[in-house]
C-alpha cells in the first residue's frame, strides 16, 4: 500500500476561469498528462515520465510481454547506438537520414541513435549464423527507447523525439513460414487491444521505407489523430477511403492514431547483411524477415485520447497506475474521531490484499472528502473507496465509485470486495442512506 502524500506528482493547478494561452498543448492526452503530474516536458519532443505514468507504462509492458509469450517470442536488448555502416549497406542511411540522430565517437566512427533495429538484428543473425531451418521460425523482441528527429514534434507523447517502443523481429526459412507467423502475431495484437478495450482497426498499408511485400497499420479512432480511416455506418466495414466496398454506402471519415505497424520484410535486410538460413538440402539462402512494432508511450497517450474526457482521465483497468484509491474522512470530523488513520489503513490493506498490492491511500486528511473525490475521479482510478458518514455504522459501510459512475455502491467491505471481483449480483447503484 502506498500513500498519496508520498507520490511525486507535480500537479499543475489552473485557476477557475483562467484562459490557457499555451498553444504548445495541442491535444487532450497531452493536457491531462501534464496537468495531472504524469509527465513533464524538458525540451521540444522530450519528456520526463513521472512515477504514476511510469507505473502505467510498466503495466502496459507486462501486458505486452504476456501476450508475446503466446507466440513464444523471446526478449532481448539491443544497443540504442547502431553503426551507420549497417544502414549504408541496406540503403536506408540516405533515404531516412533527415530523421536520424547521428553521433561520432572519439575514433571518428559514425553511429545512429536507432529509431528501429532491422539492421542491428539482421547483423546479429549474420554474426551467430547461418541458422538451421530447424531453428525457425524465431521471434526476438525488445522494449526500449527509440529516437527520431521529428521535424515538428507535437501532441505530447503521440509524436515525440524519444519514445518507448516494442519491436519484434521474425526470422523464417521461407515465405509461407513468414505468413503463418504473421497471422499468429496478428492474433496477439488483436488480443492485446481487446484486453485494453480499444477498437483498433487493421488496414493494409504501403511498405514505404521499411520495404517488404506486406504491411498493415493498426489504427485507433481518436480526434487528435493525424491519420484517418473510413468506416461504413451500415455494415461497419473499415477501409482507407471512399464509398464502402462491401455495401456501396457512404462512409464516415474518422481521425485515427497509428498504434502499431507490422511488416513482412522479405530479404531487404538479411541479404545485404549476410544473415542466412541453411535448408534441409544443405543449401543456404537469406533469411526471410518480418517485423512488428507497437509504440508503448504512444499507445498510452492514444488510449487516453480514445477513452478520456477533456477533464477526466479514463484508463483501461489493466494499466491504471493503481487499481483503487481509498479516501478517509476529513481530520477533525465526527467520522474521523471514530474512524481515524489506523482504521482507514486497515480498510486499505484489506482491499490491497485482493488487488495485489495495487491500492493507494489518500492520506491528505486535511482536505474534504469531496475535494479528494474530485481529484481521484480526474485521475481515473478504476475503483474509489470512500470512508464517509456510513463508515461509523455497525457494521461500517463504505462508498464504492467504480467505472466512472457518479452514484456510489454502498456496502460493507466484503460486499464491495465482491463487486470489485465481479462476484456480486447487486452491482447496481445504491443511493447514500
Amino acid at each position: 500500500m502506498r500513500y498519496l502524500s508520498q507520490i511525486f506528482q507535480p500537479v499543475i493547478t489552473i485557476p477557475k476561469g483562467a484562459k490557457i494561452k499555451n498553444t504548445e498543448i495541442t491535444c487532450k492526452s497531452q493536457k491531462l498528462l501534464l496537468e495531472c503530474g504524469l509527465i513533464r516536458p524538458t525540451t521540444s519532443g522530450f519528456f520526463t515520465i513521472l512515477p504514476l505514468a511510469r507505473r502505467a507504462l510498466d503495466k502496459l509492458e507486462l501486458l505486452v510481454n504476456s501476450c508475446l509469450e503466446r507466440v513464444q517470442a523471446q526478449r532481448i536488448s539491443l544497443p540504442c547506438l547502431t553503426s551507420a555502416n549497417l544502414w549504408e549497406k541496406t540503403g536506408r542511411l540516405d533515404s531516412v537520414g533527415s530523421e536520424l540522430f547521428a553521433i561520432k565517437d572519439r575514433h571518428d566512427k559514425k553511429y545512429l541513435l536507432a529509431p528501429t533495429h532491422e539492421e542491428a538484428i539482421a547483423d546479429l543473425m549474420a554474426d551467430v549464423g547461418p541458422l538451421s531451418h530447424k531453428q525457425l521460425p524465431l521471434l526476438l523482441y525488445q522494449i526500449s527507447n527509440k529516437y527520431r528527429d521529428e521535424l515538428r514534434p507535437k501532441h505530447g507523447l503521440l509524436r515525440a523525439r524519444e519514445f518507448n517502443m516494442m519491436d519484434l523481429y521474425g526470422f523464417h526459412s521461407n515465405i509461407q513460414c513468414a505468413h503463418n507467423t504473421y497471422s499468429q502475431v496478428t492474433e496477439v495484437y488483436r488480443r492485446l487491444f481487446d484486453l485494453l478495450g480499444l477498437p483498433v482497426h487493421r488496414l493494409v498499408a504501403p511498405t514505404g521505407e521499411m520495404g517488404g511485400s506486406l504491411s498493415h497499420e493498426w489504427q485507433l479512432p481518436a480526434l487528435a489523430g493525424e491519420d484517418s480511416i473510413n468506416i461504413c455506418p451500415s455494415c461497419s466495414h473499415v477501409q482507407r477511403s471512399g464509398e464502402c466496398e462491401k455495401c456501396a454506402s457512404e462512409t464516415d471519415v474518422v481521425q485515427t492514431v497509428e498504434v502499431g505497424h507490422t511488416f513482412i520484410l522479405g530479404t531487404k535486410y538479411s541479404e545485404p547483411l549476410q544473415a542466412k538460413c541453411i535448408h534441409s538440402d544443405s543449401n543456404s539462402s537469406p533469411l526471410i524477415m518480418s517485423c512488428y512494432g507497437i509504440g508503448i508511450t504512444r499507445l498510452l497517450a492514444a488510449t487516453l485520447e480514445a477513452l478520456s474526457s477533456e477533464s477526466q482521465i479514463r484508463w483501461p483497468k489493466s494499466i491504471a497506475p493503481f487499481a483503487a484509491i481509498v479516501i478517509g474522512p476529513k481530520e477533525g470530523s465526527k467520522e474521523w474521531s471514530k474512524h481515524g488513520l489506523n482504521h482507514i489503513e486497515g480498510v486499505a490493506r484489506k482491499f490491497d490484499g485482493i488487488l495485489g498490492d495495487d491500492v493507494l491511500l489518500d492520506d491528505r486528511h486535511t482536505l474534504t472528502i469531496g475535494k479528494r473525490l474530485l481529484m481521484a475521479d480526474r485521475m481515473g482510478y478504476p475503483h474509489i473507496i470512500v470512508c464517509g458518514r456510513n463508515s461509523i455504522e455497525t457494521p461500517p459501510r463504505y462508498e464504492l465509485y467504480t467505472n466512472g459512475r457518479r452514484e456510489p455502491i454502498l456496502g460493507d467491505i466484503n460486499e464491495l470486495m465482491d463487486v470489485i471481483n465481479g462476484n456480486s449480483d447487486t452491482q447496481r447503484d445504491r443511493s447514500r442512506s
